[in-house]
């Protein structure tokens, strides 16, 4: 008797650790969706080209792309996600979202490229509240 009460108190507390877990993620989630709306509200808008590819570690392929301001700035950016094969290549022409104050913190305006830091948080912090969920009616019933 006394060990299925220690394994329900197990489970129970670790639900509660993923909860905890899940409500950080999600915090973190309402904070870059928000973020990245913000941007999109009072952000400019500019057509750039990818100029060079760069190569991570993890052969992976930055793009870096080259843009001009509405105030004609020419910035030139490399984008903080990579992929494996190059989800652009040299020369391809690219939409630019740019917050005139901070053009050199410019992203390419494409839903993946934007939303997806969001997207990934939203869904492990899902998974998170599923398996707490879970543990908990584990710990509940016994």
């Amino acid at each position: 008797m006394e060990r299925a009460r220690q394994g329900r108190l197990l489970f129970w507390r670790v639900g509660c650790i993923f909860g905890i877990v899940a409500v950080v993620l999600a915090t973190a989630c309402f904070f870059s969706y928000r973020q990245n709306r913000k941007l999109q509200a009072r952000a400019d808008h500019a057509a750039g080209t990818v100029v060079e590819l760069r190569r991570g570690g993890d052969s992976t392929y930055r793009p870096v792309v080259s843009f001009r301001t509405a105030q004609g700035q020419s910035v030139t950016f490399a984008t903080s996600w990579a992929t494996n094969p190059p989800a652009y290549r040299v020369g391809d022409p690219v939409s630019v979202i740019y917050d005139a104050a901070a053009p050199d913190q410019a992203r390419i305006d494409g839903f993946l490229a934007f939303w997806a830091g969001t997207l990934i948080l939203g869904f492990v912090a899902g998974v998170f509240g599923l398996l707490c969920a879970i543990l908990m009616i584990v710990a509940k019933r016994g």
